[in-house]
């Protein structure tokens, strides 16, 4: 099972103009991607739980389809390994506190969320 998805993430995320490698960490999955629209590599690490979807087309077709949700802390990169974005999701949606960075590593603005929207903005 844990295959399949792993092969449905790599094929979806190939749809859309990446590849991608996952791996397992004790903190999360850590996943690397290259995504082409914006020609960067994106490291991501993130806990997520797993959910089916039943997706339908235009013309009627149903599928199911297996996607991640985020939840818990979250992490996200910049290709020069200092740290973008910090926070933690809360079934898909950012909560808490969530801080933003240069890609030089200085903060430079942090944001609060509650139930997905955010409430406030701090520009540093």
């Amino acid at each position: 099972m844990k295959k399949l998805f792993l092969a449905l993430c790599a094929v979806a995320l190939t749809s859309i103009g990446v590849s991608a490698q996952v791996i397992d960490d004790a903190n999360g999955k850590t996943f690397f991607y290259y995504d082409t629209l914006s020609n960067k590599k994106v490291k991501e690490i993130f806990h997520h739980t797993q959910e089916i979807k039943i997706f339908t087309d235009n013309k009627g077709n149903s599928r199911d389809t297996m996607i991640l949700i985020k939840s818990g802390p979250y992490t996200k990169y910049f290709e020069n390994g200092n740290l973008e974005c910090s926070g933690i999701y809360e079934r898909g949606n950012p909560t808490g506190t969530w801080k933003h960075y240069n890609n030089k590593g200085k903060l430079i603005r942090t944001e609060q969320w509650t139930s997905g929207k955010m409430v406030k903005s701090t520009t540093h």
